[in-house]
């Protein structure tokens, strides 16, 4: 199974600019951590169509998708149909998500109905992920051979709680011998990207087995490092390098 996963965000709200998506920032930070990357983020409005296109063609790059949004109670939550229809399954209700939605109502006094308990709501074979942030679970589906989807819910800290309780523990599991990576951070003032390259090459600076990322905003710019934990030595000494030639443009130091 490919290490790399791709993530699929759902929502008019995203494309309008209404909404700002922090999705990809928070899964590519919690798969990195872990040795996985996330290669592609693909952000569709809620149109049926449009999500089964997107959903299928990022299966046909890796073999890990997450999907995340439109799971809510109202018309536009569209997200399950559309799933539903690209794989050729039934949407049913999950005993356990219903239970915790009753749980979450009754907890603060409210009375549920019948909108809200479609929030209960899964694909057939999927298996529920309880969502301790929110009300509508997430899901961990199958749709084929060596393919996993995960839905979770599209508030941020809905989808960082199921993210965390559920799906990290499950990949972290999956790939047990995947190599995190290390990550050094180096920001720099008074001194553009230009003048940065310029001063490396005079240096003959080198930068083997360790990956270097630039940067730049508001007059600063911040120099990533990251390598596989096992080439931290490597990584260390690219460091000590960087510090030796921008030593006097490093904040910090």
């Amino acid at each position: 199974m490919k290490t790399d996963l791709e993530l699929v965000s759902i929502g008019s709200e995203l494309l309008s600019g209404r909404t700002l998506n922090s999705h990809a920032q928070t899964l590519g930070a919690a798969l990195t951590a872990i040795g996985l990357r996330l290669s592609r983020d693909t952000t569709v409005p809620d149109e049926i169509e449009t999500i089964q296109s997107a959903v299928r063609e990022a299966f046909e790059r890796t073999d890990i998708v997450a999907v995340s949004g439109g799971l809510g109670p109202t018309s536009d939550d569209i997200t399950r149909d559309a799933l539903a229809g690209l794989f050729g399954c039934r949407i049913v209700v999950s005993p356990s998500a219903l239970a915790a939605l009753h749980k979450r109502f009754n907890e603060r006094g409210r009375i549920i109905n019948s909108a809200a308990e479609r929030q209960a709501l899964i694909l057939e074979g999927a298996e529920t992920l309880i969502n301790s942030a929110g009300a509508a679970p997430g899901e961990r589906f199958f749709p084929m051979a060596g393919k996993v989807l995960f839905i979770i819910p599209g508030p941020p800290n809905e989808f960082a709680a199921v993210l965390n309780d559920h799906m990290v523990p499950w990949l972290k599991k999956e790939f047990k011998d995947a190599v995190p990576l290390e990550l050094r951070v180096l920001t720099t003032e008074d001194i553009g990207e230009s003048d940065i390259v310029t001063r490396l090459e005079a240096a003959n600076f080198q930068c083997l087995e360790t990956s270097i990322g630039f940067y730049p905003g508001s007059g600063k710019v911040e120099i990533r490092l990251t390598a596989p934990r096992e080439q931290l030595a490597a990584l260390e000494a690219v460091e000590r390098d960087l510090r030796s030639i921008l030593r006097d443009k490093l904040i910090g130091k």
